[in-house]
């Protein structure tokens, strides 16, 4: 079982001019003067914040010993920026100051940074870090691998063609008039019944929580695709983690993206899982091979 007790501080760092909020992990047995440690940013999912469904992980890779920064994305959370507005490309560049902002703790080897991303996550850590060679090594779980493919693969076709319309006509009236055509989450990312009832006692409780997004988000996120820049990893390594029955985010998109990596590279399931069966908050014996699996790796590579 997970102790969560305060064993983070809160910090802050700037990004495109935005105040991010995280929290940040600092080894318990690390003192001033002891030689610099590794240390991992984590990457929360599409709708999520750092501190409702995201501590866990954290907490577990501090206490073996690692430095954690686990930070909301700009808009989210208590971070600044407007509310409902999903920006891939933001993120991304907010992760980027991330490992900036590591780079200058006190006790942290910047040689020795990693990514963990989970769902929406995953797909920020393979896009981040195609594009930043100062991550050594990375863990995306149950992620997203080419976000129109994505969405459509969800979808029946005739689903898919109304939700097209709906995205360019909104695109076009925004570009025409300046405003903006908002929706549910659930009609951006089309909820199972397993993500749905996970999103009902979990995120939605809390006050922060985005029940709406403009459309541009989607549009955003049909242009956003990891799996094109995945081979520009290697030879830094990769750990892929899937479940077996995820229905959020079907398993085509964790394969095709493990394709598109080169070496070393490793591949995980997590038998009998659906999408937040791999969150400990969900299911903690699931959560657990998935546990082991990361700690081992960043314990070879990191």
């Amino acid at each position: 079982m997970i102790n969560h007790e305060k064993v983070w501080e809160e910090i802050h760092y700037y990004s495109d001019g935005l105040k991010i909020s995280g929290f940040l992990y600092k080894p318990k047995d690390w003192k001033q003067g002891d030689p610099d440690r590794p240390a991992i940013v984590v990457l929360h999912g599409y709708s999520g914040m750092k501190d409702v469904y995201g501590m866990d992980v954290p907490h577990w890779l501090w206490d073996a010993g690692y430095f954690v920064l686990s930070w909301d994305y700009p808009g989210f959370g208590v971070s600044e920026g407007e509310r409902g507005r999903h920006r891939p490309l933001e993120q991304a560049q907010a992760t980027y100051d991330s490992v900036t902002y590591l780079e200058t703790v006190d006790g942290v080897d910047p040689s020795r940074i990693a990514y963990y991303g989970s769902s929406w996550g995953g797909a920020n850590a393979i896009w981040c870090g195609a594009f930043d060679e100062r991550v050594k090594v990375i863990v995306s779980a149950v992620m997203v691998s080419d976000g129109e493919r994505w969405m459509q693969s969800v979808r029946r076709p005739h689903e898919w063609q109304a939700f097209v319309k709906q995205i360019k006509d909104a695109e076009r009236k925004r570009v025409l008039t300046g405003e903006k055509t908002t929706a549910p989450l659930g009609d951006i990312m089309l909820l199972d019944p397993h993500t749905r009832d996970v999103i009902e006692n979990f995120h939605s409780k809390d006050h922060r929580f985005n029940p709406e997004y403009d459309l541009e988000s989607a549009a955003a996120c049909w242009r956003y695709k990891p799996e094109w820049v995945a081979h520009r990893i290697s030879p830094r390594p990769v750990l892929l983690v899937y479940s077996e029955f995820d229905m959020l985010v079907p398993v085509n998109e964790q394969l095709k993206c493990y394709e598109a990596l080169g070496e070393p590279k490793k591949l995980v399931k997590i038998p009998n899982a659906q999408h937040y069966d791999s969150y400990y908050m969900t299911n903690p014996e699931l959560h657990e091979i998935q546990k082991i699996e990361v700690l081992e790796w960043y314990a070879k590579y990191l």
